[in-house]
């Protein structure tokens, strides 16, 4: 019997016949469990991804597509060279000189002479599209303007950018090659 009132009384106080509810117990840690992240010299660690680098362009692809703007650009322009630039700067120009030609020819295409190579610096300068005052033609200073001087602009554009991506690689030209 001794058995049976120790069981009551450990009933009893435990509150086991109580109807009570009971109250949840608060999260003594709020914050929640975040794994650290790994050391930056981890090898295991994951990397973000590498994004590929985008295809290079094939060179000489982006030299023949120069070059071909040029080609076209001059091919608009050629009637204004030869009408304004022909009798000083080709061999059979009526006002023709060797020492002319050795700064500029225009005989054949690629131009020619010493100022082959900065030849679209040289001619917005002579013509004026550079702001400057025009000082060719020679005997017509200022002559060519509205769409012919268009057109040269934007030849000399695209030589510039031809000469600049490398197509004009191997062509003579610099300073060294005119004789004085």
């Amino acid at each position: 019997m001794k058995t049976v009132i120790i069981v009551a009384i450990l009933a009893a106080a435990c509150g086991s016949g109580s109807s009570k509810p009971t109250t949840p117990v608060a999260n003594p840690d709020p914050v929640p469990m975040v794994e650290p992240a790994p050391p930056k010299d981890d090898p295991t660690a994951t990397a973000p991804p590498i994004e590929p680098e985008p295809a290079k362009p094939d060179p000489a692809k982006v030299k023949a597509e120069l070059l071909a703007a040029e080609t076209s650009a001059y091919e608009k322009a050629k009637p204004v060279f030869e009408a304004n630039c022909a009798r000083c700067h080709t061999k059979s120009g009526k006002t023709s000189t060797q020492k002319k030609r050795d700064h500029f020819d225009m005989t054949t295409y690629p131009f020619g002479g010493h100022h082959a190579m900065e030849l679209g610096k040289q001619i917005r300068k002579s013509v004026g599209i550079d702001g400057s005052k025009p000082t060719m033609p020679y005997d017509k200073k200022g002559s060519v303007k509205g769409d012919d001087l268009a057109l040269i602009a934007t030849w000399a554009d695209a030589f510039d950018k031809a000469h600049a991506g490398g197509a004009h690689d191997g062509h003579g030209g610099g300073h060294g090659d005119h004789k004085h």
